[in-house]
């Protein structure tokens, strides 16, 4: 069984080369990029199983590369790592397309468990933070 493939973006070169360590852990690092558009376009060519990004990057941020991402490669995960933690930001990542929720001060206990849950189909909020639960998904028509 392959590893899985793993795309990683942050405009910090330092936390950069931390998470492609860490990430290594939980499979492939494909890739390493320092913005969200970037981002955009080494996914669409490498295809790879799992992004993490950053919130705020140049050019093109976390949000709306993860909504870019999933709208082109609906089977690619999420993972956002932030510095920002608050219950609104959770809320627009997820419903952005991203599965994971992770705080970048606590990426070196929670990315690989993050990774993995992506993997696996699953959610990962950063244990540190109140649990999010998605909203219900909802056909679009009446009950």
């Amino acid at each position: 069984m392959r590893k899985p493939h793993i795309l990683l973006a942050d405009d910090h070169p330092q936390m950069l080369a931390n998470l492609c360590r860490l990430a290594d852990k939980a499979g492939e690092v494909v890739g390493a990029v320092t913005d969200g558009q970037a981002a955009v376009d080494v996914s669409r060519r490498l295809r790879p199983d799992v992004v993490v990004l950053d919130l705020v990057m140049p050019r093109v941020g976390g949000i709306d590369a993860a909504r870019a991402i999933r709208k082109e490669l609906p089977d690619c995960r999420v993972v956002l790592c932030t510095i920002h933690a608050s219950a609104n930001i959770k809320e627009e990542a997820f419903a952005a397309g991203a599965v994971g929720f992770v705080r970048k001060q606590s990426a070196h206990s929670d990315l690989v468990p993050a990774i993995r849950a992506a993997v696996a189909g699953e959610t990962f909020v950063s244990p540190s933070l109140e649990p999010y639960i998605p909203p219900p998904q909802t056909n679009g028509g009446g009950e």
